[in-house]
């Protein structure tokens, strides 16, 4: 274990100026150290990381890049204990959104959503503790220490919120009950709009649902 941890302590420097909002730099950090991880997990962490943190920058070509990569990596590996696959899809997803992609967004979020039921069905819904992208949009695991590789996520991930967002302020005076209503309304939005072919039309509504988690 101590072997692991000091092949990640490139990682504290990352989280160091990702803190400064450095992302740039955070990167360079990440991607000078990367031939030198072992598993193919790791190295999979590793793009995912640096993707998020160039979603952050704007260069939503370059987190296209380090989220294939992500994915390309993971496709590798049966199962991961920490987090979902879900991660790498969703987060594509949320580059591609920006980058003007509406079917490449749609897509990445569908497969996205297929990942996460199989891991829970294989898991028998057991995984209560493994990141995914739900736990990302909730702030979860934000005060949790995870060692420096996933606190690096916890921290590259983090959404931006608008202090003006009417649906967080709607959120807090609904039901669960209601919320989960909104949200399944959302959902039989967006697939309907996606057999039409309305692509945009379709992600808007899936990130709309997302925003009542």
């Amino acid at each position: 274990m101590k072997k692991l941890d000091e092949s990640l302590s490139f990682y504290d420097e990352a989280i160091n100026l990702i803190d400064l909002n450095e992302y740039d730099g955070a990167i360079k950090s990440i991607k000078r150290n990367i031939d030198s991880l072992e598993s193919q997990d790791e190295i999979a962490l590793a793009y995912l990381n640096c993707a998020f943190l160039n979603d952050k920058l704007g260069d939503n070509l370059s987190a296209i890049d380090d989220f294939s990569k992500s994915i390309f990596f993971e496709a590798e590996i049966e199962i991961i204990h920490q987090r979902s696959k879900d991660i790498s899809f969703n987060g594509r997803s949320n580059s591609r959104y920006k980058n003007g992609d509406y079917q490449g967004a749609i897509d990445d979020k569908r497969q996205a959503n297929k990942i996460r039921l199989l891991e829970i069905d294989q898991s028998l819904g057991l995984n209560n503790n493994k990141i995914d992208y739900k736990n990302i949009l909730l702030g979860t695991f934000v005060d949790i220490d995870l060692g420096p590789n996933y606190n690096t996520l916890v921290k590259s991930s983090k959404i931006r919120k608008s202090k003006y967002d009417l649906i967080a302020d709607y959120k807090k005076v609904i039901s669960d009950k209601r919320k989960e209503e909104v949200i399944r309304k959302l959902e039989i939005l967006s697939e309907s709009k996606y057999k039409i072919g309305d692509y945009k039309g379709s992600i808007k509504a899936i990130r709309r649902a997302e925003k009542y988690y």
